[in-house]
């Protein structure tokens, strides 16, 4: 029998699940009982299912809300551990000892959840997250990002959160401030978009009978501190705190969004992405990044 590795935090009517062996992954939102507002897979919620993290494991879809750093050209050049990615500059997949790792339990009560993953040989780093659901149901998340290597690294915080592609998201943003890239290849085309009365949104939808997908990925810089994202009953605001676009890698957007779709039901994704200012942190600095998610209930 499966074990239950999901551990629960709640308050006023808000409930999140997080697994703090994999990676301290937020897997699970709800509010009033409702059905899991964020994109995850249950039938990888299962131990035995991880792979065991060194320099060449490959990416595990687990979905949810994760921890990245940026920017992504980067991740794997800093590390000596695989040498291949090393010299092909390997973007992907993402570094697996802070988003797949064991992270252990510094603190829980029946609304917050405080923990520590393990130290990273490919980033040089080691993550402690807090997530905590306060009074008015509002869900705080906090990435704290320590150099525990042995000398000096750059990167930003970058948080993800997973949808399910079909759900509609909207953020402030002026035109200009906006760059759609889609993601194409033989098999692929656009997904279709609106810059509309100061807002970015997708417009979902499946492919045509010509193309097996539609992906295309945005680079914004908007107007207001967050991004709303429409499920079947609630909206989802996942906010955050502005800053000057100066202070972003050029590489990289503080919001990014991600949005796929195909013609069958369980593939499609929407990523919401936020990235904080890029530093550079010497050996036992840190620095951290939040959001706030508030789940609005449409009338």
């Amino acid at each position: 029998m499966k074990k239950d590795i999901v551990q629960y935090i709640s308050n006023a009517d808000v409930c999140v699940g997080v697994i703090p062996e994999i990676g301290g992954t937020i897997v699970f939102l709800s509010k009033n009982n409702s059905e899991n507002l964020i994109k995850s897979d249950p039938a990888l919620w299962d131990l035995e299912k991880r792979p065991n993290v060194d320099g060449n494991t490959n990416f595990v879809p687990y979905c949810g809300h994760t921890v990245w750093l940026g920017p992504q050209n980067e991740w794997w050049i800093h590390q000596d551990i695989n040498q291949k990615r090393k010299q092909e500059n390997a973007d992907w997949p993402p570094d697996p000892y802070l988003y797949i790792s064991e992270y252990s339990v510094v603190e829980k009560t029946a609304s917050a959840i405080r923990l520590k993953g393990p130290h990273s040989p490919i980033s040089g780093v080691t993550i402690e997250k807090e997530i905590a659901v306060n009074p008015d149901g509002s869900v705080f998340v906090q990435a704290t990002v320590h150099n525990t290597g042995s000398q000096p690294c750059a990167w930003d915080v970058w948080h993800n959160t997973r949808f399910d592609g079909k759900c509609k998201m909207s953020v402030a943003a002026l035109a200009e401030n906006v760059t759609v890239v889609p993601v194409l290849s033989e098999s692929s085309t656009e997904m279709p978009f609106e810059t509309d009365n100061g807002f970015f949104s997708y417009v979902p939808q499946k492919p045509s009978q010509n193309y097996a997908e539609r992906s295309s990925k945005s680079y914004i810089y908007p107007t207001e501190p967050y991004v709303s994202i429409e499920t079947k009953k609630f909206n989802v605001e996942i906010w955050f705190e502005m800053y000057d676009k100066k202070l972003t890698h050029p590489k990289q957007a503080m919001v990014e969004i991600y949005n796929h779709t195909e013609h069958g039901e369980n593939a499609d994704l929407l990523e919401v992405e936020y990235h904080s200012p890029y530093k550079t942190l010497n050996v036992g600095e840190c620095m951290n990044a939040w959001e706030v998610w508030r789940i609005v209930e449409r009338k």
